[in-house]
C-alpha cells in the first residue's frame, strides 16, 4: 500500500512539474492590459489625421522613437490592414499574445508586420499589442487596395 501511495505521489509531482513551465495561452484583451504611460501619435491617412495611443511596451517605444514613418498598407483576410517596417521592431522583454479588438494595433511576431485590426479578432499567441487607434476606424476600413499612411508623433 505504501508503494502505491509513493508511486502516486511521484506521478503527481512529475505531472505538476511538467505543467509548471507551460505558458498561459489565454491572453487578456488588449484594452484591459494597457499600461499607464503611453505615447501619443497621429496616423495620416487619405487627408485624415487619426489619433493613436501607443503603449508603454518595448516594441511600441521602439516604433515611437522612429517616427515619423511612412508605411504601405494592404488588406489582410478582411480583418486587418497590414504594413511592413524597413527594420523589425525591438521585441526584447515584450509581452506576446493578445486578443485584439477593432482599432487595436499589433505586431505579428513571426513576420514583424504592423496590423491595424478593423474587426474583433481571436486570441493569438503571436500578436504583440502596441497601441490603439482612438478614432477613425471607419476611414481605415474604407481603404480599398493598397494605401500609404504616415505615423508621426502628436504635437
Amino acid at each position: 500500500m505504501k508503494k502505491i501511495f509513493l508511486l502516486l505521489g511521484i506521478a503527481a509531482a512529475l505531472g505538476l512539474s511538467a505543467c509548471g513551465g507551460m505558458q498561459d495561452t489565454q491572453a487578456a484583451p488588449v484594452e484591459q492590459t494597457a499600461a499607464a504611460q503611453t505615447y501619443k501619435a497621429v496616423l495620416n491617412v487619405d487627408g485624415h489625421k487619426l489619433p493613436v495611443t501607443l503603449r508603454s511596451e518595448p516594441s511600441a517605444a521602439d516604433l515611437y522613437s522612429r517616427l515619423p514613418v511612412t508605411l504601405e498598407f494592404k488588406d489582410f483576410s478582411g480583418m486587418e490592414k497590414i504594413a511592413y517596417f524597413d527594420k523589425r521592431l525591438d521585441e526584447k522583454g515584450q509581452r506576446v499574445g493578445c486578443h485584439p479588438l477593432a482599432g487595436d494595433l499589433c505586431v505579428y511576431q513571426p513576420w514583424g508586420n504592423l496590423s491595424i485590426f478593423y474587426v474583433d479578432f481571436k486570441n493569438d499567441p503571436n500578436l504583440i499589442p502596441i497601441g490603439r487607434l482612438e478614432e477613425g476606424l471607419d476611414i481605415i476600413k474604407a481603404q480599398t487596395g493598397n494605401f500609404t499612411a504616415t505615423l508621426e508623433k502628436a504635437e
